[in-house]
């Protein structure tokens, strides 16, 4: 049995070692949060003129009059493809879609803001199968992390804004992969963890409208950490169980901040660029705490590297009711070569975009699809070596709509 336990500690701490999982943006970052910025690839700081600048830039919010609500979500068709240095090939297209919703209001007041916001801006939806050169190392993980973010923003005076978001986070975090007790026919074991917990942030904001044509503003986004508390065990046939045993994990989340400048040079057309420094530096090391000895205290080495996106978006406006998006952005990925993981499968990214609104007096509609495009990762001497060694590439489809009531 002791035997045995080692060997699920070492299947558990490579699960353990890539819980975060690339996704939409960077590492795990899911920056779509609203189809007008995904028409302009996410570059919407300092326009943010509807009501999810409660999440893209809570100053924005000013800009706003009334009440206004503004919900809709993100569907992804994502296609991930391993060629294995064997020859052996896995793939991966698991559709999935986030939904947010925002709602302003100046309560009939001239400088004040105030909004609330719910949105998803960390996850992870994967599952590779019970089959395959990666079960041992990963065959399903899911983690959503939901941001409850009540604001408020003060209009300083015609040009100057701030804004800042209390943002509330509750996340869940399942895991699920093979451990191999023996060769063929020793059946293989299946280790299961699942764990919750909740976390609070900042992010304070700046506008400054410096004319009709010309805005600035910046973002920031405070790090937290998630203290996931919950159970694992492994479930092995003809074999005693291990566990379920209470266990907890520590997934820090990084710090953020955006710079962004939005120009106008007709009336009609809106140029912006964003550039979002993002700290995965902090995740380093990971620690299973738990009640059984065998995993207790161990401790995984990420490495993670902190990095920019670079977004760049436009609007057209054809008329007071029709306007025109398109955009680009760049995007470092976050993990090395080192620590390369199939819950990690993270690459340099060009996402491309194009949106739709319709607007009418009370109410408007908003559309965007983007295509991500990640360059291929060919990796060899990773800590999940030699599972992990081969080509990775993915592609990700992604389409958005949100609808805007202003009451």
């Amino acid at each position: 049995m002791r035997s045995s336990k080692s060997l699920v500690l070492t299947s558990v701490l490579l699960s353990l070692s890539g819980v975060s999982g690339s996704v939409f943006g960077g590492a795990i970052d899911v920056p779509q949060q609203g189809a007008r910025a995904s028409g302009q690839a996410e570059a919407f700081a300092a326009q943010a003129d509807d009501a999810s600048a409660i999440w893209h830039n809570p100053a924005g919010i000013t800009q706003l009059s009334g009440t206004n609500v503004t919900a809709g979500g993100t569907t992804v068709f994502p296609t991930w493809v391993f060629h294995s240095a064997t020859g052996q090939e896995q793939t991966m297209q698991l559709p999935s879609m986030l939904p947010y919703f925002y709602v302003e209001s100046d309560f009939g007041l001239q400088n004040w803001r105030f909004g609330f916001g719910i949105n998803n801006p960390f996850g992870l939806k994967e599952d590779w199968g019970n089959s395959g050169p990666l079960r041992t190392v990963e065959q399903h993980a899911h983690m959503y992390t939901f941001n409850f973010a009540p604001s408020v923003a003060y209009k300083i005076n015609e040009h100057v804004s701030v804004g800042v978001d209390l943002n509330v986070y509750w996340s869940e975090l399942e895991l699920a992969h093979s451990v191999v007790f023996g060769a063929p026919p020793t059946p293989e074991g299946q280790f299961h963890y699942r764990g919750e917990d909740m976390a609070v942030g900042v992010t304070p904001a700046i506008m400054w409208k410096i004319d009709d044509r010309n805005t600035l503003a910046a973002v920031y986004r405070s790090p937290f950490t998630m203290t996931y508390s919950g159970h694992a065990r492994v479930m092995t046939p003809g074999m005693a169980d291990i566990g379920p045993t209470t266990s907890t994990l520590d997934i820090p989340f990084p710090q953020m901040a955006t710079l962004a400048y939005a120009m106008r040079p007709v009336r009609n057309l809106k140029l912006e660029a964003d550039v979002v420094w993002t700290d995965w530096n902090v995740v380093n090391n990971l620690v299973l705490n738990s009640s059984n000895p065998a995993f207790n205290k161990t401790t995984i080495k990420d490495d993670w590297k902190s990095g920019f996106s670079y977004r760049f978006g436009t609007q057209y406006d054809l008329n007071k009711n029709w306007a025109l998006r398109a955009g680009y952005a760049y995007g470092q990925n976050a993990v090395p070569t080192s620590t390369y993981s199939p819950l990690v499968p993270d690459s340099n990214y060009h996402l491309f975009s194009v949106g739709l609104g319709y607007s009418q007096a009370n109410w408007s509609l908003d559309v965007a699809y983007q295509y991500i495009y990640r360059e291929k990762r060919h990796i060899s001497g990773s800590v999940n070596s030699p599972t992990v060694d081969g080509t990775w590439d993915n592609n990700f489809n992604e389409l958005m709509a949100s609808l805007t009531l202003k009451l």
